[in-house]
């Protein structure tokens, strides 16, 4: 062969070697990106997922998936759909998806962050009115954002105007009560100072507190006692007689007490089953 052809054979053979990684490392890319897409929209529809689950409480999860991401109940209907019709890869988007996200400008992300910024500042900020201001500042050139696409990267910070107005209608209802359907599915414990008695040495006067266990759902006291200190052996003793006049419960609701974050207790209740949990440091009113 003379050595011309040889050498322009060899760098053809070189361009289509090329290529071939080039195209391979698309190809690569392209799965990864489904992939990850593909575990997103899993990871929003994985609770409706369940089995045997009442077709009222998967609606219900199916709603507030929707408020938290953003994104329409009927498109998880559509991704739960896909799944059990194909399994993972019912989720993974068409290639061609991903060329919607190139017509965005590549800053687009910092846009959004000046955008939420907007939104904290004054929270009856329309979406027109942010992009007004994003263009005055040169964030970008006039036309170039959309509503429809800043009010949906806007929900899915937790900025949409529903999730707006739902975080406005639970700071009005925040100091309503809580309450459980049934009773003994929630106890709720605390201690409060009673008043000083002569029962220490030498007639002494001695603190007493209140340890007591009431049922969230009735209001009934199940256990109420005065004790001569504050200790976790009190708050034992409480639970071991709640226990022994009315029957297992489903979950303890405390503070954040010494007596309460005890191993013991806790390992006490675990062993019986029942789950405890904690109110929020410093939020008196969350515990009803």
């Amino acid at each position: 062969m003379h050595p011309l052809c040889f050498y322009c054979q060899s760098v053809m053979v070189y361009a289509c070697i090329k290529e071939v990684h080039k195209t391979m490392n698309t190809i690569i890319k392209d799965q990864n990106w489904q992939e990850q897409r593909a575990l997103e929209r899993y990871a929003l529809i994985a609770p409706m997922l369940e089995e045997g689950m009442d077709p009222a409480k998967r609606s219900k999860l199916r709603k507030e998936a929707s408020v938290k991401a953003g994104v329409s109940e009927r498109t998880l209907y559509r991704y739960e759909a896909a799944y059990h019709e194909k399994g993972f890869a019912g989720l993974k988007p068409a290639a061609c998806e991903r060329s919607l996200s190139k017509k965005l400008p590549e800053n687009y992300l910092k846009i959004v962050e000046q955008a939420i910024q907007l939104k904290k500042e004054v929270p009856k900020r329309s979406v027109e009115q942010i992009i007004f201001i994003l263009e005055q500042e040169n964030w970008a050139a006039p036309g170039i954002l959309k509503r429809s696409t800043l009010e949906r990267y806007l929900y899915r910070a937790g900025f949409g105007v529903r999730q707006m107005q739902m975080y406005k209608d639970a700071r009005q209802s925040s100091s309503k009560r809580f309450c459980k359907p049934h009773r003994m599915m929630l106890l709720q414990a605390d201690i409060k100072y009673g008043c000083k008695l002569p029962i220490g040495k030498n007639g002494a006067m001695v603190q007493t507190y209140l340890s007591s266990a009431i049922d969230d759902h009735s209001r009934y006291v199940i256990h109420s006692q005065f004790y001569d200190n504050q200790e976790e052996a009190i708050v034992e003793d409480t639970f071991r007689k709640v226990v022994l006049k009315a029957g297992k419960f489903d979950t303890a609701y405390f503070d954040h007490g010494s007596q309460y974050v005890a191993k013991q207790l806790k390992l006490s209740l675990a062993r019986l089953g029942i789950t405890v949990r904690h109110a929020p440091v410093r939020s008196g009113k969350s515990k009803g």
